[in-house]
């Protein structure tokens, strides 16, 4: 599917929401994701309700190729792997466990700050090494659906950027940003 078709699919499933547009190759928008408390987890920082179905409407959900990072939230599911700090494999070195050129998407969402962390019990992210293990474990064309405060350090050689999209829950919560990463 290319640019236009993903965010016509988008509009198609969505057609209330705010529309996403094609700037420079790269699909742009924000997303109000609104108070939704169906969204049951005992975790602190779940993806926002409805997250994950607009991200699928735009890439869609690879089956046995999908890893989502950092999402402790999720139920486990043999649809697709988690690395998470509840699974025993650290996403700082997951290339040594995972099989290399292999995931189609993968979805992070890793602790935006130390004050996040201290709520997961774990350590602050290096977000450049799991970007790395990312490469490795993803295959050619894959996508990696970064979400979070700041943009990670990337190569640009290895990476397209392929949307930005700046999602808000409500009143008095974050600005966080879905980068999407397309491996070359």
């Amino acid at each position: 599917m290319n640019l236009e078709e993903r965010i016509n699919n988008y509009h198609k499933i969505f057609p209330k929401y705010s529309k996403l547009i094609i700037n420079n190759n790269c699909i742009e928008g924000i997303w109000v994701m609104g108070n939704n408390y169906t969204t049951k987890t005992d975790l602190y920082g779940a993806y926002p309700y409805g997250y994950l179905k607009r991200i699928y409407s735009l890439f869609n959900f690879q089956p046995n190729k999908t890893l989502h990072l950092f999402a402790g939230s999720l139920p486990d599911n043999p649809e697709y792997d988690k690395v998470d700090y509840n699974t025993g494999i650290d996403a700082h070195n997951m290339s040594e466990i995972l099989p290399h050129n292999f995931y189609k998407l993968i979805l992070a969402d890793p602790p935006y700050s130390v004050e996040d962390c201290d709520h997961y019990g774990c350590c602050m992210v290096k977000r450049n090494v799991v970007f790395k293990e990312c490469y490795k474990i993803m295959e050619k064309d894959g996508y990696l659906i970064w979400l979070d405060q700041v943009l990670p350090n990337y190569k640009k050689i290895e990476w397209d950027i392929v949307a930005r999209i700046g999602m808000v829950k409500s009143t008095n919560h974050r600005f966080r940003v879905i980068t999407i990463f397309k491996k070359k």
